[in-house]
């Protein structure tokens, strides 16, 4: 009984640890979900980014890059959607991308207005991915910090700087009468490029002083540096925008967005590759604790059922008969038998 016991709190230890570890696997596999399906969305940022400066500078626009970045999301979508909650929203969004290409060639502020409205629901999707992945309630310093930046600061930057490159196209249609309406609208777009750039710098250092792999560094931030290079230099391309001087020349504005672009789209796909590594990494290391527990528990088991085992053959032991009268053997019984029968007379006439 005591043995039995000491068995019920090892049993009600291992079914914690057990639980607890089966609770950690499953938010690391749902947050890699949330990264895969966060690489898809990037293609689309892209795609829809060169598609707007294009359409809003009058340029063909490539709809099979735009198609091919659809195709993609959604194949990852009907898989992952359910599990995290975004098929609604993604099939709303795609309506509204697939709706671009209905929009007049000649309206510039209609395009403008509708890919925004299109990039705005993008950027809300990245959130709802964050949220419904568990991504944003990541315990590790290291891993929050490389989703924050992939997934909120990026993306902003990306679009925030198409934004930019278009207005000062649209800008430079406008009358002289709007010029310090439009230098203002310039001005504020551009702080909207460089303040997430820099929140993005910032996550980045954060996570690499707070991460224990050793490459995480090397990997990351060379390529940060090419993107706070492209992001300077869209933004020395832009000039003063003091109201004096004239306006930037759209060519060299879409260079460096397209330099600013390429740059981002690389670094994304690092810090990804980064955080599903060391996601990975932490699923191996619960799995090493699996079999550690479970290897600790058949332990406990085997110790307990010795000395039950040792009691049981003791009590045994005890119970087999070990003296009383003694009891001859069958065929040494019947013939003692027998000699008694033919001498008993002999012995009862004396």
């Amino acid at each position: 009984m005591l043995v039995f016991a000491l068995l019920i709190p090892v049993g009600v230890l291992f079914g914690q640890a057990w639980q607890g570890q089966s609770d950690r696997l499953s938010f690391a596999a749902k947050e890699r979900h949330g990264i895969e399906y966060l690489t898809t969305l990037g293609q689309v940022t892209t795609a829809l980014t060169d598609a707007q400066s294009a359409a809003v500078a009058g340029r063909q626009v490539d709809r099979a890059a735009v198609t091919r970045a659809v195709d993609a999301t959604t194949a990852v979508d009907d898989r992952l959607g359910e599990d995290l909650r975004t098929s609604e929203r993604w099939s709303g969004l795609r309506v509204k991308i697939e709706a671009l290409a209905s929009v007049p060639p000649g309206d510039r502020g209609r395009i403008y207005d509708a890919y925004g409205e299109v990039t705005d629901l993008l950027l809300a999707l990245y959130g709802k991915v964050r949220e419904n992945s568990q991504l944003i309630r990541d315990p590790e310093a290291d891993t929050y910090f490389l989703q924050d930046g992939a997934a909120e600061e990026l993306p902003e930057s990306v679009v925030a700087a198409g934004r930019f490159a278009d207005l000062v196209v649209l800008a430079a249609r406008r009358p002289a009468s709007e010029r310090a309406a439009a230098i203002s609208d310039l001005n504020a777009a551009r702080s909207g490029v460089l303040d997430p750039a820099a929140d993005l710098a910032d996550d980045l250092q954060s996570a690499v002083d707070s991460t224990e792999s050793r490459t995480l560094g090397g990997n990351l931030l060379s390529r940060l540096d090419r993107f706070r290079r492209s992001m300077d230099g869209l933004a020395a391309s832009a000039g003063s925008l003091d109201g004096r001087s004239s306006l930037p020349p759209t060519d060299r504005l879409n260079s460096a967005r397209v330099e600013m672009q390429a740059a981002a789209s690389e670094l994304s796909n690092s810090i990804l590759a980064e955080l599903d590594v060391l996601i990975a990494d932490r699923q191996s290391s619960v799995r090493g604790e699996r079999v550690i527990s479970l290897a600790a528990f058949a332990l406990a088991v085997l110790g307990c059922a010795v000395p039950i085992l040792l009691a049981l053959a003791r009590r045994r032991r005890r119970r087999r008969p070990f003296g009383g009268p003694h009891r001859p053997a069958p065929a040494r019984a019947a013939a003692q038998e027998r000699n008694e029968s033919e001498w008993e007379p002999v012995g009862a006439a004396r």
